[in-house]
C-alpha cells in the first residue's frame, strides 16, 4: 500500500523540527513505546509531540500573541495529521465501523478543545494554557497508545492478507492484555505525574520572569524619578545654596543679559585650601560644619537680586553677580570675599597657608564680548583659581 505524502503547502507542518528557544521544557518527552510501525504516522505523531510542549514553554511567558500562535499551529496540525491518518486507514479498513467511530472521535476532538479554551475565557492566561495542556496529554497518549497502535496492528495484518475481520479480533486481544493494559496504566500515570512536576516548574520559572521583569521596570521608574526630581532640584542639600545644575542653567543666560544691556558680569570661583586636611582632622562632620559656614558667608556678598552664590560641588563655590556697581564688583570685592573668610577663624592646624581656614579665588569681571561663552568664561576663571593656589593660595587673582 502506498504512503500518503504530505501536500507541498504542508512541508513544513509535516517536517518534525524543534524550535529551541521554546521548548525549553518537555510536559510530554517521546518515547518510542509510542511507536505504531507507520513510519509518516510516527513522525507526525513526534510533530504534534513537539508542538504541545511549544505550547507547554509558552507558559514561561504568558505572552498572548505567544500562546495563540503556538495554539494555532498545534490545531492546524492536528487538522492535517487526522486527514492524513484517516487516509491510512481508508486504504486498510475500507468503510468498517471500527474506523467511522475512529473519524468520530477525531472530528470530535478540535471543537472539544476549542470549548475548553472558551471556558477558561477571564482566566489568568498561565491557567488556561495549563487546563489545554494537561487535556492534550492525557488525549494524546490514549490516542497514540490505544487506538493508533491497536489500529497500525491490525493493519498490519491485513498487509500480509488476513481479513479485516480477524485482523481487528486478533488486535483487541494482542491489546487487551494484561500486561499491555498494565503499561499503558502506568505510561498515562508516569506522564500525568511527569507533566504535574514540569508543569509546577514553569509556573515558578514564570513567576520569577515576572518578578524580574517588574523589579527592572521599578527600577526604570525609579531612575526616572530621580532624574525628575534631580532637574527640579535647584539647591545644595548641605549648605543651602544654589547647586551646580542650577548654575550651569542660568550662567549662560545671565552673559547673554550682560552682553546685551552692556553691564558687567562679575564670576568668583573659590575654593577652601586643604579642606581634606580639615576632615582628616577633625572629621567629616566639622568639614559639614565649615562647608556650611563659608556659604553662609559666601551668600552675605550676595546684596542684589541678581547675584547668587552657588556650592559646585566638594569644597568649590562660585558667586555670580550681574550689573554695573562703580565700587562693589571689582578686585577689592573679591578680596573682601577672601579677607571675610579667613575671619571665620575656622580651625584647619594642618593647612600649610594658616593654622586657620583659608581660601583661594579666581575670577572675572567684565562685560562678555561676542567671542565669551559660559565654557570660556569658566575656563578663564578657573586659571585665576589655579594661578592663586600656584602663588601660595590664600590669594584673589582677578581678571
Amino acid at each position: 500500500m502506498e504512503l500518503l505524502t504530505p501536500a507541498p503547502a504542508l512541508d513544513l507542518l509535516a517536517a518534525p523540527q524543534r524550535d529551541e528557544g521554546l521548548l525549553q521544557f518537555e510536559v510530554f518527552p517521546w518515547n518510542d513505546n509510542f511507536s505504531t510501525g507507520n513510519a509518516l504516522i510516527d513522525s507526525q505523531h513526534q510533530r504534534l509531540v513537539d508542538l504541545l510542549n511549544r505550547l507547554a514553554g509558552t507558559l514561561v511567558g504568558s505572552l498572548e500573541c505567544e500562546v495563540e500562535a503556538a495554539f494555532a499551529e498545534l490545531t492546524a496540525y492536528t487538522d492535517y495529521h487526522f486527514s492524513a491518518e484517516e487516509q491510512i486507514w481508508a486504504d486498510c479498513f475500507g468503510d468498517d465501523l471500527w474506523r467511522r467511530n475512529h473519524e468520530a472521535a477525531h472530528a470530535a476532538f478540535l471543537p472539544g478543545l476549542q470549548e475548553l479554551k472558551r471556558e477558561g475565557s477571564g482566566q489568568p492566561l498561565y491557567q488556561v494554557v495549563e487546563s489545554v495542556v494537561k487535556f492534550l496529554i492525557r488525549w494524546l497518549a490514549f490516542h497514540i497508545i490505544v487506538e493508533d497502535k491497536r489500529f497500525a496492528l491490525a493493519a498490519a495484518e491485513v498487509r500480509r492478507g488476513m481479513p479485516v475481520d480477524e485482523a481487528k479480533l486478533k488486535a483487541d486481544h494482542e491489546m487487551g492484555a494484561s500486561s499491555v493494559r498494565l503499561l499503558i496504566d502506568t505510561v498515562l500515570d508516569m506522564y500525568d505525574g511527569l507533566s504535574t512536576r514540569t508543569l509546577n516548574l514553569l509556573r515558578e520559572r514564570r513567576a520569577r520572569v515576572e518578578a524580574e521583569r517588574k523589579l527592572v521596570q521599578a527600577y526604570h521608574d525609579l531612575e526616572a524619578a530621580n532624574r525628575r526630581l534631580e532637574a527640579t532640584t535647584l539647591t545644595d542639600e548641605l549648605t543651602g545654596l544654589f547647586n551646580r545644575r542650577h548654575f550651569d542653567a542660568v550662567f549662560a543666560t545671565e552673559i547673554g543679559r550682560a552682553r546685551r544691556e552692556g553691564t558687567t558680569l562679575t564670576l568668583v570661583l573659590l575654593d577652601i585650601d586643604h579642606f581634606k586636611r580639615l576632615n582628616d582632622t577633625y572629621g567629616h562632620i566639622a568639614g559639614d560644619e565649615a562647608l556650611v559656614r563659608v556659604g553662609a558667608k559666601l551668600r552675605e556678598f550676595c546684596r542684589r537680586a541678581g547675584d547668587r552664590a552657588f556650592r559646585l560641588g566638594g569644597e568649590e563655590f562660585a558667586l555670580l553677580a550681574c550689573g554695573n556697581s562703580p565700587s562693589g564688583r571689582g578686585a577689592d570685592f573679591v578680596e573682601a570675599i577672601r579677607c571675610e573668610m579667613a575671619a571665620l577663624a575656622i580651625a584647619n592646624v594642618a593647612s600649610d597657608v594658616e593654622r586657620t581656614l583659608t581660601v583661594s579665588l579666581g575670577a572675572v569681571i567684565r562685560v562678555p564680548n561676542a567671542g565669551d561663552s559660559p565654557q570660556s568664561l569658566f575656563r578663564e576663571a578657573d586659571r585665576r583659581l589655579y594661578d592663586a593656589k600656584q602663588l601660595g593660595r590664600n590669594r584673589a587673582v582677578c581678571g
